[in-house]
């Protein structure tokens, strides 16, 4: 295991949870406990999505009203196997925390960082890069950076050809490549500024809410137990458009796979 001063790599993201800021004691109260709850999910969820992230693969920091989760990979370079698993994992916390009334917003690098728990401290090149995206869109939901959405697709590309050293022992790459396809889609990412980035996003409605309810249905629910003050509200039409969209994707693929 590396020490705290050692540079280690891996895959960040950071998230930001919407209208923090502006709670009220009573709110800041419920946020508490709600992330809380959320963070529980995710520390039991961890050791069982895809069989494949150890919990001591995991680091989670927090400040305020942002989390930052960090998928070490202390014996090898990251590559498609640990995204998929990170992919899985970020897109069921995103579902799990809108159920508990917390809407987060956020981005996904890839790269090295310097990380010291016992200080609460991680920083470096990966944490950088993240922090400079992850309160740039302008709606609900992940995203990879730029550069983390090259180096996503460069795996994708490499993995169609001859590759030395396979990612799993079960597995030849390209099953890994289809289903990073599958979990993070490429979109036009809407900003703060009114401009788009075309980069991958967590495809998070692939996650059902729940089988007893309509999927859709159950999304406006969450989002309408929010206050949606003047000049917020395309954050909240804007996902419902990509909720749409990622809908209409994944029944164009059935139905050609049918």
């Amino acid at each position: 295991m590396k020490t705290p001063t050692e540079q280690q790599n891996g895959i960040v993201a950071i998230l930001d949870a919407l209208g923090a800021a502006s709670y009220s004691d009573a709110e800041v109260e419920r946020f508490m406990q709600s992330r809380e709850n959320v963070l529980r999910i995710l520390n039991e969820k961890i050791e069982v999505i895809h069989g494949s992230i150890e919990s001591g693969r995991i680091t989670t920091f927090t400040f305020n009203d942002t989390i930052l989760l960090v998928l070490k990979c202390e014996t090898h370079e990251p590559n498609l196997y640990d995204i998929v698993s990170f992919s899985l994992l970020i897109g069921k916390f995103l579902v799990d925390s809108m159920q508990h009334g917390i809407l987060f917003r956020g981005s996904i690098s890839i790269g090295s960082f310097y990380m010291n728990e016992s200080a609460n401290t991680v920083m470096g090149q990966a944490v950088t890069d993240a922090a400079a995206w992850y309160d740039k869109a302008d709606w609900i939901g992940i995203h990879a950076t730029p550069h983390a959405t090259i180096v996503i697709q460069q795996w994708i590309e490499y993995s169609t050809k001859k590759m030395d050293k396979p990612i799993h022992e079960k597995f030849p790459p390209r099953i890994f490549a289809d289903i990073v396809s599958d979990l993070m889609i490429d979109y036009d990412v809407p900003l703060n500024d009114v401009k788009t980035v075309r980069v991958k996003a967590v495809n998070w409605p692939k996650f059902n809410f729940s089988p007893e309810e309509e999927p859709k249905g159950k999304l406006l629910k969450f989002l309408a137990m929010h206050r949606i003050p003047r000049g917020t509200e395309s954050k909240y039409y804007n996902t419902i458009t990509f909720f749409d969209q990622a809908v209409k994707e994944e029944m164009k693929k059935k139905s050609s796979s049918a």
